[in-house]
């Protein structure tokens, strides 16, 4: 490699270990403050052009061999995509922390109390009164459309960063440091929308009636975004998923898989209740295989459960990863990945076998559960698909006013549910990660169907199983999504298959 990429090699992995330090902290709520803005300055040529410029040329060097080495053109392919988007978070970093510092004195209305930014998107899916639920949404809303620039400003970052690299547009920049092409995954998303549409809407219907008898979805009814949300926790079967019952579940099923919750002393778990601490549970990657941590907010429900489970199932795949591998295939890899993994953890709730040993579930609750998780992951599914071909055309045609309605329309669209514009610009994910999670969910409808033909319908409790994927850990960045799927099937990714084997479990 090039000088200005041993200098990134050889101080990489501490930096990702002090940021993911960083993150933790601040999403733990041990520290009121992301102070991210040092690190980077301590660290110029991560984010340096010129740095970006000496990896494409060493990347082109290592393609041009006689005999390419396919471990080099890995490596230097993870670190040229972590530079581009180390470029793009620097342009970003001062409207990142106008957004930081924002949210931290943000005052939602809430009756006869004000709310932060966070807390009230925390309290939205969990409000049972709906009248409340869309006053915070309203309140939260207005709220992010009045305070629109940091957002514009960060999303306008992708412009400058893909100007910057020398790229047309930034669709185009993040295809040739990822490889992945967003455009055909956008007509995969589209069409999984339509072949999905019929059976989510009828689900739909009968969850909102469970929540107000008269309560439909769009068109004809008065569904709101909120609405869904309240839906997707299901909170009328909150009694079959307490977190004094769970937890010791999960815990159970790993003991009788043959693992130890911290595999060992790698992954420390965090579940204490604090001030601050994120809502969602998360993990955070210190060091890679040695101390990775599991941060969760104690909670109940039936998203609780899914939650844990998908955190799980990224902390195993990292406490796993070969300890002996090369820095870049540690520490980088095609998210896709260890998202299909965590999604195959999360997807045990559409398994009754384990439903019924773990949970005690009688077996018309645990009907009841699959098809609501099934759901669940549908709706996610179809906001994601919707959200793909927004968010090109947002880091395409820039943050302007207009976006709000485009973001609106296809979020209608895929929800069944009127979105409320305002939040255009924050729910958008960085570096188009929301093709990572579709390829993740079409990924993991091959990994669980081989896991189900090789191991049989319990295989969560077969240590073959467990075997077989730990040898798929190991590799850390080595694989890539349509690899490994081709691997494991025969064939490459398909994301309708991920909605048609939804779509198959709710019309049981």
């Amino acid at each position: 490699m090039d000088r200005p990429l041993l200098s990134v090699r050889s101080r990489l992995d501490d930096f990702l270990a002090e940021l993911a330090t960083l993150q933790y902290r601040y999403g733990a709520g041990l520290s009121p403050d992301l102070p991210v803005a040092r690190l980077y300055a301590s660290f110029p040529e991560l984010s340096s052009p010129e740095t970006f410029a000496a990896a494409s040329e060493a990347l082109a060097r290592a393609k041009g061999k006689g005999d390419p080495d396919p471990v080099a053109i890995r490596r230097i392919t993870l670190v040229r995509e972590l530079i581009a988007t180390q470029v793009e978070e620097s342009l970003a970093l001062p409207a990142a922390d106008a957004v930081v510092a924002l949210e931290a004195r943000s005052h939602i209305p809430a009756d006869d109390t004000t709310l932060s930014l966070a807390q009230t998107l925390s309290q939205i899916p969990r409000e049972p009164s709906r009248s409340r639920r869309a006053l915070l949404e309203r309140g939260a809303g207005n709220f992010l459309w009045d305070h629109r620039g940091p957002y514009g400003d960060r999303r306008d970052a992708t412009l400058q960063a893909a100007e910057v690299l020398g790229f047309p547009d930034y669709p185009s920049l993040r295809q040739d440091v990822t490889g992945i092409d967003a455009g055909k995954l956008a007509e995969a998303a589209e069409e999984t929308l339509k072949r999905t549409e019929d059976a989510y809407r009828d689900v739909l219907a009968y969850v909102l009636r469970k929540l107000e008898p008269t309560l439909r979805p769009l068109p004809g009814g008065e569904a709101r975004r909120h609405d869904v949300q309240h839906a997707l926790r299901a909170p009328w079967m909150d009694a079959c998923f307490r977190r004094e019952d769970t937890v010791p579940a999960v815990m159970r099923w790993l003991s009788d898989w043959g693992l130890h919750p911290e595999a060992g002393g790698q992954i420390r778990l965090d579940d204490e209740a604090r001030p601050g601490k994120a809502s969602r549970p998360f993990v955070a990657a210190v060091r890679v295989p040695n101390e990775i941590r599991l941060v969760l907010q104690p909670r109940s429900g039936m998203d609780a459960l899914g939650d844990l489970l998908h955190e799980l199932g990224h902390a195993w795949h990292l406490a796993h990863v070969d300890a002996d591998a090369p820095m870049e295939l540690r520490r980088l890899g095609d998210a896709s990945v260890t998202e299909a993994y965590a999604a195959t953890f999360e997807r045990l709730l559409l398994s009754p076998p384990w439903l019924k040993r773990y949970l005690g579930l009688p077996s018309g609750t645990t009907k009841d559960v699959v098809r609501l998780a099934a759901f669940q992951a549908l709706a996610v599914l179809r906001r994601h698909c919707a959200k793909l071909s927004y968010e090109l055309s947002l880091s395409t045609k820039g943050a302007s006013a207009d976006r709000a309605d485009e973001y609106a329309d296809g979020q209608r669209r895929a929800l069944f549910a009127q979105p409320h514009p305002g939040f255009f610009l924050h729910d958008v994910d960085s570096q188009l990660y929301v093709t990572r999670y579709l390829r993740a969910w079409a990924l993991e409808t091959r990994l669980t169907a081989h896991l189900l033909e090789r191991f049989n319908e319990d295989f969560w409790r077969n240590p073959s199983a467990f075997t077989w994927l730990k040898g798929l850990f190991a590799r850390g960045g080595a694989a890539d999504a349509e690899g490994l799927a081709t691997e494991v099937s025969g064939t490459p990714l398909a994301l309708p298959e991920a909605g048609a084997r939804l779509v198959a479990i709710l019309n049981q």
